[in-house]
């Protein structure tokens, strides 16, 4: 697992998303792969109404990419997850899933946070991926890729995408706490990008609701660091999707 925040949010998250992903399966998942097609439909159909809504969470997943389908826009993706013990620790494992995706589905460099196209993606490199709730129950399942983020260095930690559910006003930035309650502080020397568009955007267009990726820069560690202040990270750099 990266350095960073990474770690810790990700097993932070682990015991809410398997409780929620079960939650989810029980209540969205479909059986077979002709359902998930359906899902896959149903997720593009709403995807305005749920990108946009701060209580639909993204899923994380960490892993590998092991193969491409282009012609059915698909990736099969093994993943590594956390699983409880009945010892209550949390160990490595790995599940294979078919993620689909589309042409707006956003692929982007961990150093650069630029688009990279799904066959560029290299294989041996660890990518983070952001997944809907909704999961078929085939096998192995299926879910719809919301964001993915590829040539993540291993001495470094992964951009994170977050949907921004509150943004307070500093004297020197803004504070953003995103849907998994994690703060990230960004000031006048984070570099804020537009995604797809020569559009300039600024600090300011970062409202509730707002989609980023947010990249931590280079620092090894950035919870508790002078960058961060009182927040848990510091967003060296922010990617801002227009919605």
């Amino acid at each position: 697992m990266r350095k960073g925040i990474n770690r810790s949010v990700i097993i932070a998250m682990a015991a809410m998303l398997s409780a929620g992903m079960l939650s989810a399966c029980g209540q969205k998942s479909v059986s077979g792969t002709g359902g998930a097609e359906s899902a896959v439909t149903a997720e593009s159909s709403e995807t305005a109404e749920s990108e946009t809504n701060i209580e639909q969470q993204p899923v994380a997943k960490h892993g590998y990419i092991t193969a491409v389908d282009e012609e059915k826009q698909r990736l099969t993706f093994n993943s590594e997850e956390y699983a409880a013990d009945d010892e209550g620790n949390y160990n490595e494992v790995s599940a294979e899933m078919i993620l689909n995706y589309n042409d707006s589905t956003p692929v982007l460099d961990a150093s650069t946070l630029s688009p990279v196209a799904v066959s560029d993606i290299d294989k041996d490199k660890p990518v983070y991926v952001w997944t809907s709730q909704a999961m078929t129950m085939s096998i192995p399942p299926q879910t719809a890729a919301q964001v993915i983020i590829t040539n993540v260095p291993d001495d470094a930690s992964a951009p994170m995408y977050v949907i921004a559910k509150d943004v307070e006003n500093t004297d020197g930035g803004i504070i953003i706490t995103d849907q998994d309650g994690v703060t990230w502080r960004a000031d006048g020397d984070t570099e804020v990008i537009p995604y797809l568009t020569r559009n300039i955007v600024t600090l300011d267009d970062i409202k509730e609701g707002t989609r980023i990726v947010v990249s931590q820069g280079s620092e090894t560690t950035t919870s508790g660091s002078e960058s961060a202040g009182d927040a848990d990270a510091y967003a060296a750099k922010v990617l801002v999707f227009a919605d």
